[in-house]
């Protein structure tokens, strides 16, 4: 008699049918705020009625594309369905058992942990000190013979954490002699100013995981891919399903790359609210943190309370943003940033309730 994986019984995840349209606000999941325009969504629609949905999908002009738009060879690149599939294709590809260790940060993206307890292996956390500062010496101390892999999101959140890029080159250097894999996580990475592509080819034991989902617009499409070196991409090619991803998907990311003005201006928008933000909050006399490398903020309201009541005003409002962290950042709230004009009705709504 077929059974099914016990410990899988005590694992808890929400479903995906929550209603955020009645929402004026959507600032709860990094997402790209306004999406396209009409003239865009329009440009785009035109763009996937020419492909062929009828037969099985065919990415080499995708894969084309990719290469020559992040100057990496196609060999080095495997699509996924977003960085939560990426880390699964990586899962799927490593022998792992009960004893087994992952390391992650925490708080973090919450497929870390998920998949931890899928796979039934011991998840090993760096954290965040009384200072709100990532802790990446930390995972010096959790390293032993039974990591398998290091997860490194280069901006976390709630907040980003500050790594230079010696301090990067000195943490896989020394995972690399051990023989522990690196997965830097690049979601956001059109924010900021990234760096680990070039690391590739010197180091063996990277993988790098990028999605459109945030500054692209796409995070409905649930497009990303895999960038490491080529023995490693064979080998993660072999772990995935019939095929990386479906048409439509893959295709949606192929136009946003080929219209990437789309992106920069999005970008652009993104920094003039951020610099707005702060500089309202300064004026509030609130604590925050980031809005450097990544297109959110985290506002300490240094009470729990206080916290919970601004967070359930601005849904009276129509304004959704992250509440419930645990801990040190039990008294904050984590909100996305768009451009100036949607921040703009962020903050006046704020400051009435304040």
């Amino acid at each position: 008699m077929a059974k099914f994986k016990k410990h899988l019984k005590k694992l808890q995840r929400k479903d995906n049918f929550s209603n955020r349209s009645n929402y004026v606000l959507n600032l709860d999941r990094n997402e790209n705020i306004t999406g396209y325009s009409k003239a865009q969504n329009k440009k785009l629609y035109k763009f996937l009625l020419k492909k062929k949905i009828n037969y099985y999908p065919n990415l080499k002009e995708q894969y084309h594309v990719l290469s020559k738009s992040i100057k990496v060879k196609k060999e080095n690149i495997l699509f996924t369905e977003g960085v939560s599939g990426a880390i699964k294709n990586i899962m799927d590809s490593l022998e792992l058992n009960r004893k087994s260790e992952i390391i992650y940060p925490n708080p973090s993206f919450a497929l870390y942990e998920i998949y931890t307890k899928i796979y039934n292996v011991r998840g090993r956390v760096y954290s965040y000190n009384k200072n709100f500062k990532l802790d990446y010496n930390k995972i010096y101390d959790l390293i032993n013979k039974n990591t398998v892999i290091v997860f490194l999101p280069l901006p976390n959140i709630p907040i980003e954490g500050e790594i230079k890029e010696e301090q990067i080159n000195s943490l896989i250097n020394k995972l690399d002699s051990k023989n522990i894999m690196v997965a830097i996580d690049e979601v956001y990475f059109p924010f900021g100013q990234s760096k680990s592509l070039n690391l590739i080819k010197k180091y063996k034991n990277l993988i790098i995981m990028r999605s459109f989902s945030k500054a692209y617009g796409l995070a409905g499409a649930r497009i990303g891919y895999l960038v490491s070196s080529k023995n490693n991409i064979k080998v993660l090619n072999l772990c995935k399903g019939g095929y990386e991803t479906n048409i439509l998907s893959v295709s949606a990311a192929e136009f946003i790359i080929k219209n990437k003005m789309i992106v920069e201006e999005y970008v652009s928008n993104v920094k003039s609210g951020v610099k707005y933000v702060k500089n309202e909050l300064n004026k509030l006399n609130l604590t925050f943190y980031g809005g450097i490398n990544g297109n959110y903020i985290l506002i300490n309201f240094k009470s729990k309370k206080i916290a919970t009541q601004i967070y359930k005003k601005l849904l009276i409002n129509k304004i959704s943003v992250r509440y419930g962290f645990k801990n040190i950042f039990k008294s904050s709230l984590l909100v996305t940033i768009g451009p100036k004009k949607e921040m703009k009705f962020f903050i006046r709504n704020l400051k009435k309730i304040i």
